[in-house]
């Protein structure tokens, strides 16, 4: 299996020595040496794709090239390792073992876009995250290279929504943290008014590897449109839950044997992209991990959250009730659609009303709200309602 993120024998948290040892930091001495431009043109030409929870999968250089563009002299850059779910640990398990890898990456999108300000914002209730974090920047500050970037680590709350890039932005500028509405967008006017990248910390992990490895190699693992490796958490019913790096375009079922998920006759449903995203019917696990795959299905790859549910364990209305559940109390209840959105389609499903919920979901949720949370809500519901018509009580 080919491995460009973490190192999977790596025993304990991978420090500076060992990271250096592994080729670490010679991306961003070179993003140093050759100038931002050059660290633009390879970022673009990798293709590499975001992996934040929102499941978009919006090109790195894209982001970079508006914050870029813009006149506005000061900026600053975010790693975001929030991970407001639960079920999701890859930004955490990144921070807790290959810190530096992250903090790499930050590094070289902060030389890319002349930011001298940068936050990596971690989950507050995961201490080994965190202490990762100080502990690379305490390393990398000692050995010289932050190349006078300030690098703030900065713990979040562990709110369903803290892990949006504008909630977290409100939250660094010591608001309530609640999302806001796009247009504009950070990369426009963020933090304090000017351009911000805030980026996951997967992505800037990926970053980091690229800068490492070089584009060609990159480039030759994964699809044509999803190149390189990504990173999924696998939880549920599997015997061997954990942190899995495969390639981008590995079928779903060959994920789940390398977790110890049941036989498919044993699956009631799979997550493939955390709580939001759309489930998948044991006749479909063998989906390429792809946005473009999983969206064809109705699905999306969100936070690379796969959770396995047995049949013997739940009925799907009762997965779909709990689901949708656990949702509507993690809506920080901002937004009225969102709010009142996610009650009525708990109610119509409570009700066995699958009619009414899915109006519900398509009219209340879908594409509501200043962040994609109802519309992962709906996402959820949606297909569910639609594939699995066991749902529908007589």
């Amino acid at each position: 299996m080919t491995h460009l993120l973490i190192e999977p024998a790596q025993e304990g948290r991978e420090d500076l020595a060992a990271y250096r040892a592994r080729g670490g930091y010679a991306g961003l001495e070179a993003a140093r040496t050759r100038g931002s431009g050059w660290v633009l043109e390879q970022v673009t030409r990798a293709g590499l794709r975001g992996r934040g929870g929102s499941g978009d999968g919006r090109p790195i250089g894209q982001k970079w090239q508006r914050v870029a563009a813009s006149r506005v002299p000061e900026r600053y850059v975010v790693a975001n390792a929030a991970e407001s779910q639960a079920v999701s640990r890859k930004d955490r398990y990144l921070l807790a073992r290959f810190p530096h890898r992250v903090l790499e990456g930050l590094l070289i999108a902060a030389q890319a876009l002349g930011a001298r300000e940068a936050y990596l914002y971690v989950r507050g209730d995961s201490p080994e995250a965190l202490d990762g974090a100080r502990d690379a920047v305490a390393e990398a500050g000692a050995a010289g290279l932050l190349g006078g970037v300030s690098v703030t680590v900065q713990p979040s709350a562990p709110t369903a929504v803290s892990g949006e890039e504008t909630a977290i932005l409100d939250a660094l500028e010591g608001l309530e943290g609640y999302p806001q509405p796009k247009p504009p967008r950070p990369e426009e006017i963020g933090l304090r008014g000017r351009p911000t990248l805030v980026q996951n910390a997967e992505s800037l992990a990926a970053v980091a590897a690229l800068f490492r490895l070089g584009v060609d190699r990159v480039r030759a693992v994964g699809t044509p449109t999803c190149p390189g490796t990504a990173l999924f958490t696998v939880t549920g019913a599997v015997d061997r839950p954990g942190v899995y790096e495969v390639p981008h375009g590995t079928p779903l079922a060959q994920l789940l044997a390398l977790a110890g998920a049941p036989p498919r006759e044993e699956i009631l449903a799979v997550l493939p992209g955390g709580l939001g995203s759309g489930p998948l019917r044991p006749d479909e696990l063998d989906v390429p991990l792809t946005y473009e795959d999983l969206a064809a299905l109705g699905s999306s790859l969100g936070n690379s959250a796969v959770v396995v549910f047995r049949r013997a364990d739940a009925t799907l209305p009762d997965l779909v009730r709990e689901n949708v559940a656990l949702l509507a109390r993690g809506s920080c209840g901002q937004c009225r659609g969102c709010r009142e959105g996610h009650e009525g389609l708990l109610r119509a499903l409570e009700a066995g009303d699958a009619t009414e919920a899915r109006r519900r979901a398509e009219v209340l949720l879908y594409g509501r709200g200043n962040c994609a949370f109802p519309t992962g809500t709906a996402r959820f519901a949606l297909r569910a309602l639609q594939e699995f018509p066991a749902f529908a009580r007589p």
